[in-house]
C-alpha cells in the first residue's frame, strides 16, 4: 500500500464534514492541551461546577476553530458532537451522552448563553481557552484516577467531561491537526490581545 493510498482510506474514515489536507501529522496544540488539563485537574479535585462548563464548551470551541469566521451555532454544537462523540472502546460500562442531552446540559449550565438561539463567536468559551495559553497549570493536590473521581450526583456531569475530552482528543488528533482552518485559527488566538 502506497502512503497516499494510505491516506486516502484514513480520509475515507473521517465524517464527511472532516476534510482534512494532505500532509503529516501535526503536534497537539499546548493551548487545547492546556485548557483539557485543567479540565482534567478540576475533575481529579473533584470540582464538577467547574470542570462540566469548561468541558461542555468545548464543542462549541471545536466548532468554531473549525469554520474560518469562528463561529458556532447549536447546530454545529450538535453536528460536532455527533461526528466526534463516542463511547470509548474498551469500556462498555460508561454510557455515552448524546449530542442533544450534551446541548441540554450546555444550556443548563449557561455555557455561552448568547449561541443558545443562533449562530456567533462563542467569545467566552475561545477567551477561556486562549488564556489557558498564558497561565500555568497548578500541581495537582491529590493522585485519584479520573474515572474513580466520582460520586452519584455528580455522574452526568463527569460523563459529560470524560466522554467530551475523549472526543477533542479524537478530533485534533485524526482531523484537527491537519485542518488548515483550524491550525489557522489557533494561530489567531494566539497572537490576539
Amino acid at each position: 500500500m502506497t502512503i497516499e493510498s494510505q491516506r486516502e482510506s484514513e480520509a475515507e474514515s473521517l465524517p464527511p464534514a472532516a476534510v482534512a489536507r494532505s500532509g503529516p501529522r501535526h503536534g497537539s496544540s499546548r493551548m487545547l492541551e492546556s485548557y483539557l488539563g485543567d479540565i482534567e485537574y478540576l475533575m481529579r479535585e473533584q470540582l464538577w461546577t467547574e470542570a462540566a462548563p469548561l468541558a461542555l464548551a468545548l464543542p462549541h470551541i471545536c466548532a468554531a476553530l473549525s469554520n474560518t469566521d469562528l463561529v458556532s451555532s447549536p447546530d454545529a454544537y450538535r453536528d460536532w458532537c455527533e461526528a466526534w462523540v463516542r463511547p470509548p472502546q474498551d469500556d462498555t460500562s460508561m454510557s455515552t451522552p448524546s449530542a442533544d442531552e450534551l446541548y441540554r446540559m450546555a444550556e443548563d449550565r449557561s455555557v455561552e448563553p448568547e449561541l443558545a438561539r443562533r449562530a456567533g463567536v462563542p467569545a467566552k468559551a475561545l477567551r477561556q481557552l486562549r488564556l489557558r495559553r498564558l497561565s500555568r497549570a497548578a500541581p495537582p493536590r491529590r493522585r485519584i484516577s479520573l474515572l474513580d473521581a466520582s460520586d452519584a450526583s455528580d455522574d452526568p456531569a463527569r460523563e459529560a467531561c470524560l466522554t467530551l475530552l475523549g472526543a477533542v482528543r479524537r478530533w485534533y488528533g485524526e482531523w484537527a491537526a491537519r485542518a488548515a482552518v483550524v491550525q489557522t485559527n489557533l494561530a489567531r488566538l494566539a497572537v490576539l490581545r
